[in-house]
């Protein structure tokens, strides 16, 4: 520890080595010199030596560090994947239908016409539940809407490994024959990402676009028909 000596102006013993800048802070209108013999100033110069920097952060460091932050969670924010949700606007695409005519998901939209899509697959027992019957689901309410609503079933890979995937043109035209089904079949051909930007995880998946251009309701996997009956009703009313 540096020796202690008295401050030329108000006589507070400092420790030598703390002396200058005692001045300097406690009598910063005094102009004095602190007149260190040889000796003390190597004692002040080995005292010094011995001095541990404390980091102290600077005020513009944290407002930086406190940006970089905030701009971190507005990217994750951004950049996070949403999901399609009801008010979105259906993806576009465009697939070939049984016969071999493209379809273009945007071009109908514009019709103004409420489009219900179904994601099925030919070999999906709950697909086929749906139009077994003349009372099945899908079938009664094609039955009811379908001089209204334009009903798109898009067949797509499962990944299941009994199933032939990517569907051919012959499994869709088996499948509507067996079940004499009279709507608008599409083909996903291996090429194809409708599943993947539509997020279709598994069949049947219905999205009913509404006669303003948006998803008005969103089914997945699973469930009945009954809330895209009443949801396909309210698009319908005057």
């Amino acid at each position: 520890m540096a020796k202690m000596k008295a401050c030329p102006v108000c006589g507070q013993k400092v420790g030598i080595d703390k002396l200058e800048g005692h001045i300097k802070r406690v009598h910063p209108r005094e102009k004095i010199e602190v007149g260190l013999d040889e000796e003390e100033e190597k004692e002040v110069k080995a005292a010094k030596k011995t001095y541990k920097p404390v980091s102290r952060p600077k005020g513009r460091w944290i407002v930086l560090a406190a940006a970089i932050v905030i701009i971190i969670v507005v990217l994750a924010f951004v950049l996070a994947p949403r999901g399609l949700k009801v008010g979105d606007t259906p993806p576009d695409f465009t697939l070939n239908d049984t016969n071999g005519t493209p379809w273009n998901m945007d071009s109908h939209v514009r019709i103004g016409k409420p489009i219900l899509l179904e994601f099925m697959h030919p070999q999906c027992s709950f697909c086929q539940d749906e139009v077994r019957l003349p009372t099945s689901p899908l079938r009664s309410l094609y039955n009811t809407f379908s001089t209204r609503i334009e009903l798109v079933s898009i067949a797509i890979t499962l990944e299941e490994p009994t199933f032939i995937n990517p569907p051919t043109l012959e499994t869709v035209n088996g499948f509507k024959s067996n079940y004499s089904t009279l709507w608008t079949y599409l083909i996903e051909s291996s090429g194809t990402h409708v599943r993947d930007i539509y997020e279709v995880k598994g069949t049947p998946n219905f999205f009913l676009i509404g006669t303003n251009g948006k998803i008005a309701y969103i089914q997945r996997q699973g469930g009945g028909l009954d809330d895209i009956i009443a949801e396909l009703n309210k698009e319908l009313t005057p």
